[in-house]
């Protein structure tokens, strides 16, 4: 079978209710490796899904595989309010791949908020720094590895976070 019938195919299936739920996650990743943007509307519907791991590869596709700008809005309310670390730090993740070298103020200015709530998880406050610097536009070579917690004395740029405040404050 061609492959983009084999897509509309699964389109159908997911449409019609016939995927099992221990393949869902399978399938949205499809969709997002094979580009196949045709199931947006589809793969949106999963953001609010009661699934954690759900959500967050409805999240992961639209905007690292699609880079649908339009679910902005969708990245900041994760980052904010979604009650899974994970899916937090994959909305904070997100905005830097829709708003990298931007230096969008406001985005800017959420991202500083988690990188400096002390209640909030480190994976998702390191993911807020690194997408500051994403948001600023740094090269990811001035930017630590995402394989390990950072140390926020050794890691951290702090001329970085302080262009950001400079930013916001404007």
């Amino acid at each position: 079978m061609e492959k983009s019938k084999e897509l509309f195919s699964l389109l159908t299936e997911l449409r019609e209710g016939h995927i099992p739920e221990e393949n869902l996650y399978s399938v949205i990743h499809r969709f997002g490796n094979e580009g196949f943007i045709e199931a947006k509307a589809d793969v949106e519907q999963f953001l609010v899904h009661p699934e954690p791991e759900l959500r967050y590869i409805a999240l992961n596709v639209l905007t690292f595989h699609w880079m649908c700008s339009d679910n902005r809005l969708t990245c900041e309310q994760f980052a904010l309010n979604d009650p899974d670390s994970d899916n937090r730090r994959i909305g904070v993740s997100g905005l830097g791949a829709l708003l990298e070298g931007t230096r969008n103020k406001a985005a800017l200015g959420m991202l500083l908020h988690i990188f400096k709530n002390r209640t909030e998880e480190w994976d998702v406050r390191d993911a807020a720094y690194r997408t500051i610097l994403y948001v600023l536009g740094r090269p990811p070579a001035e930017q630590p590895p995402a394989t390990r917690k950072l140390d926020y004395k050794k890691d951290v740029d702090w001329k970085r976070i302080q262009e950001a405040e400079e930013i916001v404050k404007s």
